[in-house]
Protein backbone atom coordinates (compact mmCIF):
# COMPACT_ATOMS: atom_id res chain seq x y z
CA UNK A 1 0.00 0.00 0.00
CA UNK A 2 1.46 3.30 -0.92
CA UNK A 3 0.53 6.28 1.38
CA UNK A 4 -0.83 9.93 -0.81
CA UNK A 5 -0.80 13.03 1.15
CA UNK A 6 -2.84 15.91 -0.60
CA UNK A 7 -2.12 19.22 1.39
CA UNK A 8 -3.99 21.94 -0.03
CA UNK A 9 -6.71 24.73 1.87
CA UNK A 10 -8.77 24.40 -0.73
CA UNK A 11 -11.35 21.46 0.42
CA UNK A 12 -13.14 21.41 -3.17
CA UNK A 13 -10.09 20.64 -4.54
CA UNK A 14 -8.35 18.66 -2.20
CA UNK A 15 -11.64 16.39 -2.40
CA UNK A 16 -11.51 16.45 -6.16
CA UNK A 17 -7.73 14.94 -5.61
CA UNK A 18 -9.06 12.53 -3.72
CA UNK A 19 -11.34 11.34 -6.47
CA UNK A 20 -8.95 11.35 -9.09
CA UNK A 21 -6.32 9.12 -7.19
CA UNK A 22 -8.90 6.53 -5.52
CA UNK A 23 -10.66 6.76 -9.77
CA UNK A 24 -6.39 5.39 -10.12
CA UNK A 25 -6.14 3.15 -7.37
CA UNK A 26 -9.93 1.40 -8.55
CA UNK A 27 -8.61 0.73 -12.21
CA UNK A 28 -4.84 0.23 -11.36
CA UNK A 29 -5.60 -2.48 -8.56
CA UNK A 30 -3.14 -0.76 -6.58
CA UNK A 31 -3.97 0.16 -2.86
CA UNK A 32 -3.96 3.84 -1.69
CA UNK A 33 -3.98 5.14 2.06
CA UNK A 34 -5.35 8.57 1.09
CA UNK A 35 -5.30 11.73 3.74
CA UNK A 36 -5.88 15.02 3.26
CA UNK A 37 -4.21 18.10 5.06
CA UNK A 38 -5.64 21.55 4.88
CA UNK A 39 -2.76 23.02 5.94
CA UNK A 40 1.41 23.20 5.73
CA UNK A 41 1.45 22.94 9.99
CA UNK A 42 -1.29 20.28 9.45
CA UNK A 43 1.01 18.24 7.14
CA UNK A 44 4.18 18.38 9.50
CA UNK A 45 2.05 17.90 12.90
CA UNK A 46 1.42 14.80 11.28
CA UNK A 47 4.68 14.28 10.56
CA UNK A 48 5.48 14.54 13.93
CA UNK A 49 3.49 11.02 14.88
CA UNK A 50 3.46 9.08 11.87
CA UNK A 51 5.78 7.37 9.17
CA UNK A 52 6.56 10.03 6.11
CA UNK A 53 3.79 9.72 3.19
CA UNK A 54 5.14 8.20 0.14
CA UNK A 55 4.36 10.74 -2.44
CA UNK A 56 2.45 14.60 -1.42
CA UNK A 57 0.85 16.19 -4.17
CA UNK A 58 1.67 19.95 -2.01
CA UNK A 59 -0.30 23.41 -2.94
CA UNK A 60 2.47 26.21 -3.53
CA UNK A 61 -0.32 29.31 -2.51
CA UNK A 62 -1.37 27.92 0.94
CA UNK A 63 -3.14 31.18 2.73
CA UNK A 64 -0.96 30.55 6.26
CA UNK A 65 2.94 31.81 6.64
CA UNK A 66 3.26 28.09 6.14
CA UNK A 67 3.66 28.08 2.54
CA UNK A 68 4.40 25.17 0.26
CA UNK A 69 8.15 25.92 -0.16
CA UNK A 70 7.90 26.34 3.40
CA UNK A 71 7.13 22.83 4.08
CA UNK A 72 9.30 21.25 1.58
CA UNK A 73 12.30 23.33 2.79
CA UNK A 74 10.99 21.68 6.33
CA UNK A 75 11.03 18.14 4.45
CA UNK A 76 13.93 18.24 3.01
CA UNK A 77 16.54 20.53 5.12
CA UNK A 78 15.55 19.87 8.64
CA UNK A 79 13.92 16.34 8.61
CA UNK A 80 15.68 15.14 6.11
CA UNK A 81 13.31 13.17 4.70
CA UNK A 82 14.19 11.98 1.21
CA UNK A 83 11.90 9.84 1.49
CA UNK A 84 8.11 11.45 0.62
CA UNK A 85 8.06 12.57 -3.26
CA UNK A 86 7.04 16.06 -3.77
CA UNK A 87 4.60 16.73 -6.68
CA UNK A 88 3.78 20.72 -6.37
CA UNK A 89 0.61 22.18 -7.19
CA UNK A 90 0.15 25.74 -8.76
CA UNK A 91 -1.80 27.97 -10.22
CA UNK A 92 1.05 29.95 -11.24
CA UNK A 93 4.10 28.89 -12.90
CA UNK A 94 6.65 31.28 -11.95
CA UNK A 95 8.20 29.16 -9.02
CA UNK A 96 10.68 27.01 -10.79
CA UNK A 97 13.99 28.51 -9.07
CA UNK A 98 12.62 28.52 -5.57
CA UNK A 99 11.12 25.14 -5.92
CA UNK A 100 15.01 23.29 -7.37
CA UNK A 101 15.95 23.06 -3.75
CA UNK A 102 13.44 21.03 -2.44
CA UNK A 103 13.91 18.65 -5.18
CA UNK A 104 10.63 17.87 -6.17
CA UNK A 105 9.46 14.57 -7.99
CA UNK A 106 7.26 16.76 -10.35
CA UNK A 107 5.12 19.91 -11.04
CA UNK A 108 1.20 20.71 -11.81
CA UNK A 109 -0.15 23.57 -13.10
CA UNK A 110 -4.28 24.02 -11.52
CA UNK A 111 -6.40 22.68 -13.13
CA UNK A 112 -5.73 19.16 -12.55
CA UNK A 113 -7.38 16.39 -14.37
CA UNK A 114 -7.73 12.62 -14.09
CA UNK A 115 -4.74 11.93 -16.58
CA UNK A 116 -2.45 14.09 -14.86
CA UNK A 117 -3.28 12.03 -11.74
CA UNK A 118 -2.40 8.92 -13.56
CA UNK A 119 1.01 10.05 -15.13
CA UNK A 120 2.13 10.85 -12.07
CA UNK A 121 1.16 7.92 -10.44
CA UNK A 122 2.74 5.89 -12.93
CA UNK A 123 5.84 7.51 -12.64
CA UNK A 124 6.38 6.90 -9.11
CA UNK A 125 5.06 3.06 -9.26
CA UNK A 126 7.84 2.91 -11.70
CA UNK A 127 10.43 4.41 -10.20
CA UNK A 128 10.24 3.92 -6.23
CA UNK A 129 7.37 0.98 -6.43
CA UNK A 130 9.76 -1.54 -5.19
CA UNK A 131 11.07 -0.22 -2.18
CA UNK A 132 8.69 -1.41 0.40
CA UNK A 133 10.56 -5.16 -0.88
CA UNK A 134 14.46 -3.28 -0.76
CA UNK A 135 14.22 -1.03 1.92
CA UNK A 136 13.61 -0.65 5.78
CA UNK A 137 12.35 2.46 7.16
CA UNK A 138 13.19 3.88 11.01
CA UNK A 139 13.33 7.23 12.86
CA UNK A 140 15.91 8.59 14.62
CA UNK A 141 14.54 11.51 16.88
CA UNK A 142 12.49 13.29 13.89
CA UNK A 143 14.96 12.26 11.24
CA UNK A 144 13.13 9.64 8.82
CA UNK A 145 16.12 7.39 7.56
CA UNK A 146 16.04 4.05 5.17
CA UNK A 147 18.63 1.20 4.75
CA UNK A 148 18.52 -1.44 1.90
CA UNK A 149 18.03 -5.05 3.16
CA UNK A 150 21.29 -6.58 1.76
CA UNK A 151 23.37 -3.97 4.29
CA UNK A 152 21.25 -5.57 7.12
CA UNK A 153 22.86 -8.42 8.97
CA UNK A 154 20.32 -8.75 11.84
CA UNK A 155 18.34 -6.55 14.41
CA UNK A 156 19.26 -7.33 17.78
CA UNK A 157 16.93 -5.50 20.72
CA UNK A 158 18.07 -4.24 24.24
CA UNK A 159 15.08 -3.10 25.85
CA UNK A 160 13.53 -0.91 24.17
CA UNK A 161 16.04 0.08 22.20
CA UNK A 162 16.78 -1.71 18.33
CA UNK A 163 20.17 -1.71 17.16
CA UNK A 164 21.09 -2.58 13.51
CA UNK A 165 24.05 -4.12 12.63
CA UNK A 166 25.44 -3.59 9.52
CA UNK A 167 29.33 -4.74 8.30
CA UNK A 168 30.64 -1.47 9.26
CA UNK A 169 28.52 0.34 11.91
CA UNK A 170 25.53 -0.27 14.30
CA UNK A 171 22.74 1.93 13.87
CA UNK A 172 20.54 2.25 17.49
CA UNK A 173 16.87 3.44 17.41
CA UNK A 174 13.78 3.05 19.50
CA UNK A 175 11.43 0.56 18.55
CA UNK A 176 10.08 -3.25 19.37
CA UNK A 177 10.73 -6.53 17.42
CA UNK A 178 6.98 -7.19 17.14
CA UNK A 179 7.00 -3.62 14.90
CA UNK A 180 10.31 -4.38 13.10
CA UNK A 181 9.35 -7.75 12.53
CA UNK A 182 5.70 -6.21 10.95
CA UNK A 183 7.45 -4.46 8.33
CA UNK A 184 10.00 -6.82 6.89
CA UNK A 185 9.77 -9.44 4.09
CA UNK A 186 9.67 -12.39 6.26
CA UNK A 187 11.15 -14.36 3.04
CA UNK A 188 14.35 -12.87 3.56
CA UNK A 189 14.17 -11.97 7.53
CA UNK A 190 13.89 -14.56 10.15
CA UNK A 191 12.93 -14.21 13.43
CA UNK A 192 15.21 -16.79 15.77
CA UNK A 193 14.69 -15.18 19.30
CA UNK A 194 12.72 -12.80 21.35
CA UNK A 195 15.64 -10.24 20.88
CA UNK A 196 16.92 -11.33 17.13
CA UNK A 197 16.09 -11.18 13.93
CA UNK A 198 18.36 -12.34 10.83
CA UNK A 199 19.15 -11.70 6.96
CA UNK A 200 19.14 -15.15 5.92
CA UNK A 201 21.34 -14.33 3.30
CA UNK A 202 24.55 -13.88 5.57
CA UNK A 203 23.66 -17.71 7.51
CA UNK A 204 27.08 -19.57 7.12
CA UNK A 205 26.15 -22.13 9.74
CA UNK A 206 23.16 -23.40 11.64
CA UNK A 207 23.21 -26.40 14.91
CA UNK A 208 20.02 -27.06 16.95
CA UNK A 209 20.93 -23.77 19.68
CA UNK A 210 22.68 -21.01 17.12
CA UNK A 211 22.93 -19.58 13.60
CA UNK A 212 26.31 -18.58 12.37
CA UNK A 213 26.40 -15.39 10.31
CA UNK A 214 29.07 -13.62 8.29
CA UNK A 215 31.91 -11.73 9.92
CA UNK A 216 32.23 -14.44 12.56
CA UNK A 217 28.80 -13.41 14.06
CA UNK A 218 26.77 -16.16 16.62
CA UNK A 219 23.37 -15.75 17.34
CA UNK A 220 21.31 -17.77 19.75
CA UNK A 221 18.04 -19.80 18.62
CA UNK A 222 15.68 -19.47 21.67
CA UNK A 223 13.06 -22.95 21.64
CA UNK A 224 10.31 -20.85 20.49
CA UNK A 225 11.83 -20.59 17.05
CA UNK A 226 14.00 -23.74 16.39
CA UNK A 227 11.63 -26.07 14.79
CA UNK A 228 10.32 -22.72 12.45
CA UNK A 229 14.18 -21.92 11.95
CA UNK A 230 15.28 -25.88 10.90
CA UNK A 231 11.72 -26.14 8.55
CA UNK A 232 13.50 -22.79 7.01
CA UNK A 233 16.88 -23.44 6.35
CA UNK A 234 15.80 -27.25 4.80
CA UNK A 235 13.41 -25.26 2.81
CA UNK A 236 15.96 -22.46 1.52
CA UNK A 237 18.27 -25.70 0.57
CA UNK A 238 16.21 -27.42 -1.67
CA UNK A 239 14.97 -24.02 -3.45
CA UNK A 240 18.50 -23.71 -4.08
CA UNK A 241 19.74 -27.48 -5.31
CA UNK A 242 15.53 -27.09 -7.46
Amino acid sequence: MYKVGICDDNIAFGSQMEKYLEEYAKREAIPLDIVIFGSGSEYLKYLQAEAPIDILFLDIELEEKINGIFVGKKIRMDLRNEITQIVYVSALEEYAIQLFQNRPMDFLIKPIKQEDIDKIMNNYIHVFGKKEKHVFEYRVGKNQYRIGYDDIIYFQSTGRKVEIVTYDKRIDFYSSMDEIEKQLNKEIFWRIHKSYIINNRYIKEFSATEIGLENAIKLPISRTYREEIKKKILQDKMQRRG
